[in-house]
């Protein structure tokens, strides 16, 4: 216990000396981007995409392609885009808010809107899970149209589903910082819905409230990185400050309280002291690469900026003419050879 205690302190002392904290939060964001893209093993960001993301396709590396898709357009998607289709095809994906985030990363890609759409009929308020109301929206707001649903009657729905305390739950009537912050990260393109304006700001305000001393956020009554990641999101998709949002300290203090479940090899724990842990890791990059993209401009990390169906796998592009090359240059030798061969049988020939 001392030991792990130790390293933490240690990981916060190192981070707090090597990434200062701007206004924006953006040398701290950075660090914390590289470190995570160290600690998994990414010597490039091609590498790591076509290697240990394209493996986990559909099976939890969702949070960083869509990170990745939004904060770098130079990347191949090829053989992650078709492992994720083919495991979401599979039907080994059983839970209905994992296939619409799967389906988001498609859309977000650019590729199948058939099984985009497909997936959101499918999926959307599965069993009144609210969470694939949440994701449903999302891909509604994309801009994929489903057979009895609107993006307006699903944010209807979900104010609807609005605890008295101003937030949202999985379950019960006590709101949950998590899942506010997704709802809200769902509701951001919609607010001229009528009353979806005004729930945000009661949200915001809720949040604000639930924020602890040291800038961090709880979730069933333990502090923890993914509440504080999903509140840096909800902002980023929203396109407000955190002074904007009425967060005491602004963006310094939301960086400092994530900060401090950082470890020293890059990744991140769920609780102060404990192990590194996958879910807290990637929810923290995809919170810092939204935070970027709404820094420079882009907008919701959640919102394509292709068309559907625009997505052409490299196999179809640029690696097609070095197929073609690899094929026609042993045609072309043999026909040389075959054209100096029968030339050589008719001088022969003629000869005789």
């Amino acid at each position: 216990m001392a030991k792990r205690l130790f390293a933490s302190l240690l990981a916060l002392l190192l981070l707090l000396v090597c990434l200062p904290v701007s206004a924006d939060g953006g040398e701290t964001a950075r660090g914390m981007i590289t470190g995570i893209e160290e600690y998994e093993g990414a010597k490039t960001r091609q590498s790591w995409l076509d290697g240990a993301l394209t493996d986990a396709a559909g099976r939890g590396a969702e949070w960083y392609a869509i990170a990745l898709i939004k904060s770098d357009p130079t990347l191949d998607f090829t053989e992650y885009e078709a492992a994720l289709r083919k495991t979401l095809l599979s039907g080994k994906i059983t839970a209905s808010a994992t296939k619409l985030k799967c389906g988001l990363v498609l859309a977000l890609l650019g590729s199948s809107p058939e099984l985009v759409r497909e997936t959101l009929d499918q999926a959307i308020g599965q069993n009144d899970q609210l969470m694939t109301w949440v994701f449903g929206l999302h891909l509604l707001n994309a801009g994929y149209a489903a057979a009895e649903h609107t993006a307006e009657d699903v944010a209807g729905l979900l104010l609807g589903r609005r605890n008295a305390d101003g937030g949202w739950s999985v379950t019960g009537t006590v709101s949950d910082v998590d899942v506010t912050a997704m709802t809200v990260q769902a509701l951001a393109p919609n607010r001229d819905v009528p009353g979806v304006a005004e729930a945000i700001d009661g949200a915001l305000a809720l949040l604000a409230d639930r924020q602890l001393p040291d800038g961090g956020f709880q979730s069933y009554g333990k502090e923890n990185a993914e509440s504080a990641a999903q509140v840096l999101l909800m902002l980023g998709c929203l396109g407000v400050t955190a002074d904007e949002a009425g967060f005491a300290g602004g963006y310094a203090k939301l960086f400092d309280a994530l900060v401090r479940f950082a470890a020293p090899s890059g990744g991140f724990c769920h609780e102060l002291g404990g192990d590194v842990n996958e879910l807290a890791t990637s929810q923290v990059y995809l919170a810092l690469s939204a935070h970027e993209a709404a820094e420079n401009g882009k907008g919701s990390i959640f919102i394509p900026e292709v068309a559907p169906g625009s997505f052409v796998p490299t196999a179809q592009s640029g690696r097609f003419p070095f197929v073609i090359l690899y094929v026609s240059i042993p045609t072309l030798a043999v026909a040389v050879a075959v054209f100096f061969f029968l030339r050589r049988r008719k001088k022969t020939a003629a000869k005789r």
